[in-house]
């Protein structure tokens, strides 16, 4: 015996030199497993090992008739599917092969044209994608209010201060609820007025417009703001020509930058929007105001009920409870409304007539002491530098405070009893000036 295969489950097929005789082989074939019809034949249609051992007996025996030998079926099915699997790989393979090359093709043209059409996008400008997206990440806040900007430049956007009437027949004014801090004291015979200041919110309906009045000039100086008034009295008009102001007189431009309703008699018809104020503006030349602000501060949690010791307020401003207030605090908006004390919601009115009630998110009660002018003693001018004595309510809490202001050019800052500067609710601070010598005061409930 020179050699042997094993093509089959174990059988041995001795294959002898060439000189021996052909029969022999086929005699020997005829004793091997491959004439046995059973089940095990059938398991051999997907093992690959017997499929080669049956090819490595065909290859090695030389001199065999293959006209003599019967082929079994399973095996000539074996190789069939064998031969189906090579040629389905071979048919993937090509498949993956131009997909793969399609990508690169598609991945070379697009960025090829990117590079061609955008050359900002150069890793010589990396950096500069980088800025652009860090920028983009940034948060702004208005100077006026804390709020978040939509952009920087909102935050140095120039104020503008507007004098608007409180008498019963102004009521209800315009642009109230959406001025970002208003400050109300009397103006004179007990009737307050207001002074609205915006920046980031810009109403179209404003009003009604009134004078200017001494105790509101002083403090609109420190916003550099841009301050509209119809006339106003002696010593606030001699002020607002002094270098530092930014003097805005509607009685010289109505019509074009003012203009009066056909609902009410003057002199409590004099309105104005922002598209006509930001044209002012412009032809004035105020594009920015630059200011520090309130400190501000977002609260992280509302305070717990039980912690609440401020929700009701009253403010006393007049011996006509026509101009006296009371504010509630609403917890789901965190937000306090304001009312009149002789009953009623105190409400801003809309240019389409839809109306809504006053609120503020932040409001600070501040003492001042008051002196009648001696030429009109029908007016009054309130000290607003030095210091005093304050209030800060905000949710749904009082905190005593101190204003100070040291000068006219001086922002107006509330500290408590460490010293440090209080921090306000982000968003609307309505600032109530009362004084002891018109019988103002302020209390408040739990």
């Amino acid at each position: 015996m020179d050699s042997y295969k094993r093509p089959y489950r174990g059988s041995k097929i001795y294959v002898r030199k060439k000189d021996k005789e052909d029969d022999t082989l086929v005699k020997l074939y005829k004793q091997s497993e491959f004439t046995k019809e059973d089940a095990a034949s059938d398991a051999l249609d997907d093992d690959d090992s017997s499929n080669q051992d049956i090819d490595d007996f065909i290859n090695d025996s030389e001199g065999i008739d293959e006209e003599k030998i019967p082929v079994k079926k399973s095996v000539q099915k074996a190789r069939k599917k064998e031969h189906e699997r090579d040629v389905r790989n071979k048919s993937i393979k090509r498949t993956a092969a131009k997909i793969f090359a399609a990508i690169i093709i598609l991945a070379v043209v697009v960025f090829g044209g990117l590079w061609f059409f955008k050359p900002s996008l150069t890793t010589n400008n990396l950096g500069d994608i980088e800025q652009v997206n860090a920028v983009a990440d940034e948060l702004y806040y208005s100077t006026l209010t804390g709020l978040e900007s939509k952009d920087k430049n909102a935050t140095i956007a120039e104020v503008t201060c507007i004098m608007i009437e409180n008498s019963v027949d102004a009521r209800p004014q315009s642009g109230l609820s959406e001025a970002g801090v208003v400050y109300e004291a009397v103006a004179e015979g007990g009737i307050t007025r207001f002074m609205a200041l915006y920046q980031d919110e810009k109403p179209t309906w404003i009003g009604p417009i009134r004078s200017a009045r001494q105790t509101f000039v002083e403090l609109a100086r420190p916003y550099n703001c841009g301050y509209i008034h119809v006339g106003g009295a002696t010593n606030a008009i001699n002020t607002l020509k002094q270098s530092g102001y930014r003097d805005l007189d509607g009685g010289w431009f109505e019509g074009t930058y003012v203009f009066r309703t056909a609902d009410r008699w003057a002199p409590h018809n004099v309105y104005t929007s922002f598209s006509d104020i930001d044209k002012w503006n412009i032809a004035k030349g105020y594009r920015e105001s630059k200011f520090s602000g309130f400190k501000r501060i977002k609260p992280d949690t509302i305070v717990e009920p039980q912690e609440r010791n401020a929700t009701n307020i009253t403010i006393v401003m007049s011996g006509d409870d026509s101009y006296n207030t009371i504010w509630k605090y609403d917890a789901n908006t965190n937000k306090y409304y304001r009312s009149h004390a002789y009953g009623g919601a105190h409400m801003d009115r809309k240019k389409n007539n839809q109306q809504s009630q006053i609120t503020t998110d932040v409001l600070v009660a501040m003492k001042v002491s008051t002196t009648p002018r001696a030429s009109e003693p029908k007016y009054y001018d309130h000290k607003t530098t030095g210091s005093g004595e304050a209030y800060v309510f905000q949710n749904g809490t009082v905190q005593p405070a101190t204003w100070r202001r040291a000068n006219v050019t001086d922002e107006l800052k509330f500290f408590d009893s460490q010293n440090n500067e209080i921090e306000l609710n982000r968003g609307h601070t309505w600032v109530s000036i009362y004084s002891n010598t018109v019988g103002g005061r302020v209390s408040w409930k739990k």
